[in-house]
């Protein structure tokens, strides 16, 4: 089990004096490199043995990414023109994305690469004097397509950075009882308070977790907060409540997963009960691997929240085939809810569906009373939203929870 959560890269970042080299025409290409600060210059030895520099590259570009998509050898020499930083992109952040890229993507990223070994290849066995414009303009049209990957991997390495430095939080936002008006649980949610970047939305930095293997660590780094934080409340309030955690596709594929949870949770003495897995509608794609997940889950007596049901294809036959525990409705269909009575058929439906089902109903998004009122008119069971709170730090949680005992 893996208690460190073991993200390290070889290296985060590296940094050059002017003349220094970066890497020769003929290594291997371990990594592409993303240029923080300074200049570095790109260039090849001719036939002649003349040494032409083919690019200046600048704050911003990426160079050496090749060699990590097709294994080639370096075609080209970088050396620090200037004293530089450079951002470490490692060979599966580039093919990770470039394996999830429409063909379209894959078939122009190949012929590009092609077509810039062959350019470098040309300059090196001519010996006549070479016009280069055709050459940068070219480039630069390729930096410009892939400035947005150098962005999301730029950004990659921030957040593996940030996880290692403490700097992503759990925060809780309480699930209220709409009968009892009780707080009965939290769901559990990250939030990433960056130096440099400040305050950065999750709607941003989950899915990219979600899209890596970084979301495997934070997962158990997320469950551990988790159990303690169900200790501590227990503690402090004398209340048992449950948590409820986000799953991702990634962790549904892991073959550890189900292990290193089940075993976290004994180790930690919680009750099963108390840990709510909630998994997207969507992730129930994946027919066998997810029927497996959601049996194993129920033998160990983990409850289980169908998110987002109805956003995606609301396809019937996942809560026929899979047996959850709680139905959870969308805020799309409650943050309009008062003046539009689409919302309010559709949320009884759902309602009603969920316990027709021997299931319980939790609606997110609540924001006023009167949404709150229909919901309960309805017999929804559960509700969070901001009416209620925002998400909050565990002390403001366990606050909460004194607050509304009383």
């Amino acid at each position: 089990m893996n208690q460190k959560y073991d993200i390290e890269q070889k290296f985060l970042n590296r940094t050059l004096q002017v003349g220094e080299c970066i890497f020769q025409e003929g290594d291997k290409g371990d990594f592409a490199y993303i240029i923080d600060e300074g200049e570095v210059e790109i260039s090849t030895i001719t036939a002649t043995n003349e040494r032409i520099v083919l690019n200046v590259l600048q704050s911003g570009d990426m160079f050496g990414e090749l060699a990590l998509v097709d294994g080639s050898p370096r075609s080209a020499s970088a050396y620090a023109k200037t004293n530089v930083v450079l951002t470490i992109v490692t060979s599966e952040q580039v093919k990770t994305r470039i394996e999830d890229a429409d063909p379209i993507l894959k078939l122009l990223l190949i012929v590009v690469m092609k077509y810039f070994r062959s350019e470098t290849g040309r300059l090196r066995s001519n010996t006549q004097e070479v016009d280069l414009s055709s050459l940068e303009t070219q480039k630069q049209e390729y930096q410009e397509k892939i400035f947005q990957a150098i962005e999301l991997i730029r950004l990659e390495s921030d957040l593996r950075s940030g996880f290692k430095q403490e700097q992503l939080h759990p925060f809780y936002q309480p699930i209220v009882d709409l009968k009892t008006n009780l707080i009965v649980g939290f769901e559990v949610l990250l939030r990433w308070f960056s130096p440099t970047r400040g305050n950065v939305s999750p709607s941003i930095f989950i899915p990219l977790a979600e899209s890596t293997s970084l979301i495997i660590p934070m997962g158990e780094w997320l469950l551990d907060k988790a159990l303690s934080a169900i200790d501590r409340i227990k503690k402090e309030t004398n209340y048992d409540i449950f948590l409820s955690i986000n799953v991702a596709e990634k962790q549904i594929h892991s073959p550890e997963f189900i292990n290193i949870l089940k075993e976290k949770i004994k180790v930690s003495g919680i009750n099963p009960q108390q840990i709510k897995l909630e998994i997207l509608e969507r992730s129930l794609f994946e027919g066998e691997t997810a029927l497996s997940l959601v049996e194993d889950c129920r033998n160990f007596g983990l409850p289980l929240v169908i998110d987002d049901f109805g956003t995606g294809y609301a396809n019937l036959a996942y809560l026929k085939n899979f047996q959850f525990d709680t139905l959870k409705i969308d805020q799309c269909f409650v943050k309009d809810l008062e003046n539009n009575i689409k919302d309010q058929i559709i949320c009884r439906t759902l309602i009603d569906l969920s316990h027709g089902l021997d299931m319980t109903a939790v609606a997110e998004g609540i924001e006023n009373e009167e949404q709150l009122k229909i919901l309960s008119s309805l017999k929804c069971n559960y509700g969070q939203g901001y009416f209620f709170s925002p998400p909050v730090s565990l002390e403001k949680a366990i606050d909460f929870i004194k607050q509304y005992s009383n």
